[in-house]
């Protein structure tokens, strides 16, 4: 199965694959915003869903990109990180030398979501963004050996 996910449509099949997971949810990402009291309906649905699972034990790991100190997204991801550790998630960083650009969901090891979405309302609203989701076994298998490469790596 492959399905393509255009604007909007991103967030709402990224939260049902979160609710649905059974074991991990294990996520690339250049820029995650956290946004405190943000309605539901919005970005901050699949921030709170991601942390409702990892308190209830789902294995939960995020590698973010990591910006130079003094730029805008350094602090916007710091931020992020410090959310999701304090709700049980693992945070790791990407290296600053190489830009950690991709954005990736892998769910049970058995659905991928990639494509240019970044976890942010500009993304999910105003941008002209597309990804995809995929469960071909052979490429699933791909994603999740490049995930724990990276996450091998990350700091």
């Amino acid at each position: 199965m492959m399905k393509v996910l255009l604007g909007s449509e991103f967030l709402a099949e990224v939260v049902k694959q979160i609710k649905e997971a059974e074991e991990s949810v294990w996520v690339v990402m250049f820029e995650w915003s956290w946004y405190l009291g943000q309605r539901t309906g919005t970005v901050q649905d699949l921030n709170r869903e991601l942390c409702i699972r990892a308190k209830n034990k789902l294995d939960v790991k995020v590698l973010l990109h990591n910006e130079s100190i003094g730029r805008a997204l350094h602090r916007i991801n710091r931020q992020t990180a410090q959310h999701l550790r304090q709700n049980k998630v693992e945070v790791k960083w990407g290296n600053t030398g190489v830009a950690l650009h991709a954005k990736v969901w892998i769910f049970d090891r058995e659905w991928v979501v990639v494509g240019s979405h970044n976890i942010s309302v500009r993304s999910t609203r105003t941008n002209e963004e597309v990804s995809v989701v995929f469960d071909d076994v052979s490429e699933v298998k791909r994603m999740v050996e490049w995930f724990e490469g990276l996450w091998a790596k990350g700091l």
